[in-house]
């Protein structure tokens, strides 16, 4: 009899609906990529600046991982984006280059953005019951069918295009979801980012989340708090350079506001941390500097592509380390989807890896021998230490990173056989991308050409 009891008992246990008990559940951790515009690899504190001040970035640093080789995968900033949320090399599908791009008739607007047949990191998350939010610059397409809304983010507060004003009551060109904000009702803009990103924390705090926070800091226009500008202008010999510190100081005080929301709300080791810039610094035009890496925006040199990158997940990744094997932003997909409980992405689906079991030690080798890039003014290919750039006048350039970071010898003469089958390797991997699906403006391109000069950084250097 007791037998019998206990069959109907387990029978209506299984036929019931039975879930596990709160704390029985896996707890998916929240994702925020914090992205910095156009800063140079040496402007933050953590970087060995003295004179840009980052103390948040500084304690966020300390609190996880430092890459000292952390790439994005492409030197400006739409197409580097692109790559960054789709974990893809952008040139798969044909979005090599800026926007809006040359104007051309036979390239109608409703083609130029992140194509329509790509997902993206909000995409894949929002399927695992994630909220999605988008703060900030999005410069990934004007058209509406482009809209962030449409592409796997739940909210959107920031601008479409790829820069705009930061003063208080002059930035005509942010949307809060659909409707566009009345400029009189905004305070400094990387300010308004900032509590904007804070705002969403609080309310889907009950929730997994992914915050993509995209500040426009320090891209031009030039245009710092007055009362930051007042610390810096005595402090630098030139003006553009006292106001990039002072929109860091801004930028560096938003990200503080966040972590401090973090913490507050308990949520701060549940919550995977990731910061880059999106391409190498602008400099000349807005005060960053590249040091000790040749080049800047805009070219396939170190300066274009190297740029600071931070990773914290205080309690699951190590705190205070250092870590040197090459990593890109195409691993944040990967990396993101997989600790939400995803399986493995299949192979060959995205170009970027889950850095989690490399950063933890399970696996030992590193995360990618291999890395390419590739714009209209000029391509790259790194293997290991080794990298081979192809200038936009056809040059091939071979340098060993771990002895020259700053790019000054080559040894393209020294080292043919390496020249030649990094060459051999670059353009077969090139062969395989269908042509750009729009070409990019003669007067960025002829800017760009003096990056390669490395007299031109030198002079800006000096002043």
């Amino acid at each position: 009899m007791k037998l019998i009891v206990f069959y109907l008992f387990l029978l209506s246990f299984i036929c019931s609906d039975w879930e596990p008990s709160p704390k029985n559940k896996v707890v998916q951790p929240n994702f925020i990529i914090l992205f910095s515009d156009d800063a140079g690899y040496a402007d933050f504190g953590f970087q060995g600046s003295t004179d840009i001040r980052t103390p948040n970035l500084d304690k966020l640093a300390q609190s996880g991982i430092r890459f000292t080789n952390g790439y994005v995968t492409a030197s400006v900033c739409s197409p580097s984006r692109a790559g960054m949320l789709t974990g893809k090399y952008q040139q798969r599908f044909g979005h090599e280059l800026n926007l809006p791009g040359q104007p051309d008739p036979a390239v109608p607007n409703s083609v130029r953005g992140l194509p329509l047949s790509e997902k993206t990191i909000a995409d894949y998350l929002k399927e695992k019951g994630y909220v999605t939010g988008l703060v900030g610059k999005w410069h990934l397409g004007l058209e509406d069918q482009f809209h962030p809304t449409h592409r796997g983010f739940d909210e959107f507060f920031g601008l479409r295009k790829g820069s705009g004003p930061y003063l208080e009551g002059s930035a005509d060109t942010i949307e809060n979801g659909w409707e566009k904000v009345s400029p009189d009702s905004l305070t400094y803009l990387t300010d308004e980012f900032g509590n904007r990103a804070v705002d969403f924390i609080n309310r889907h705090q009950e929730h997994p989340f992914f915050l993509f926070l995209s500040f426009t800091a320090p891209h031009t226009p030039m245009q710092a708090k007055p009362e930051y500008l007042a610390l810096e202008t005595d402090r630098f010999r030139t003006p553009v350079r006292a106001k990039n510190a002072a929109m860091a100081h801004s930028l560096d005080e938003n990200i503080g506001k966040v972590i401090e929301k973090l913490t507050e709300l308990g949520l701060r080791e549940n919550t995977l941390i990731v910061f880059a810039n999106d391409n190498g610094g602008a400099m000349p035009f807005n005060g960053s500097l590249n040091a000790p890496l040749r080049g800047a925006k805009g070219t396939a040199l170190e300066g274009g592509n190297r740029v600071p990158y931070l990773m914290s997940w205080p309690g699951t990744l190590p705190e205070g380390m250092v870590y040197d094997s090459p990593v890109s932003t195409l691993d944040f997909l990967p990396t993101f989807l997989e600790s939400a409980g995803g399986a493995a992405p299949m192979e060959g689906l995205f170009d970027g890896v889950n850095l989690i079991p490399y950063l933890k030690g399970s696996k030992e080798s590193a995360p990618h021998d291999t890395l390419f890039w590739k714009m209209q003014w000029g391509a790259a290919i790194r293997v290991k230490e080794w990298k081979l750039v192809r200038t936009p006048e056809n040059e091939h350039w071979l340098f060993n990173l771990n002895d020259d970071i700053s790019e000054a010898h080559d040894l393209a003469s020294t080292f043919p056989e390496k020249t030649g089958g990094m060459r051999r390797a670059l353009e077969l991997w090139e062969s395989g991308h269908p042509s750009p699906l729009w070409t990019i403006e003669d007067e960025w391109h002829a800017r760009t050409l003096e990056r390669y000069d490395q007299s031109v950084v030198d002079s800006f250097i000096r002043r």
